[in-house]
């Protein structure tokens, strides 16, 4: 259920946030659509780690520089819609299409390597 309201939360966030999103490109659109579900995919990660957690026998940690390596469900939530509503009025804001353009292959970029490292870790046991 609550992966269900993270999901309606980060995919809602495209046209509620303001109402200039329409004069986007459709190439702009569709590049913020993918980067709403990267974030949705690492959001979901992130909550199965902090899950695992809670568990003495799991050995997964955040590698989060803001949330540490134990952050709390409201903690990651917080980060993501601040995070999430800030990138938007810069891409928003800020950019002509061309920037956001740019700027929105950047993000994709580099939060489709985030997403491919999530739950990589090499564990040194003696």
């Amino acid at each position: 259920m609550n992966k269900l309201l993270i999901a309606i939360l980060f995919l809602s966030a495209a046209g509620s946030c303001d109402a200039a999103y329409k004069d986007w490109s459709d190439e702009n659109k569709e590049r913020y659509k993918t980067f709403l579900a990267l974030q949705l995919i690492d959001t979901a990660e992130t909550w199965t780690a902090i899950n695992c957690q809670k568990h003495t026998a799991c050995s997964i940690e955040e590698l989060n520089p803001i949330l540490g390596s134990h952050p709390s469900k409201s903690e990651l939530i917080a980060l993501k819609l601040v995070g999430n509503y800030a990138l938007y009025k810069v891409l928003d804001k800020r950019l002509d299409d061309d920037g956001r353009k740019r700027n929105l292959r950047i993000l994709n970029g580099v939060f489709t390597v985030v997403v491919m490292n999530n739950g990589i870790q090499l564990v040194k046991q003696f």
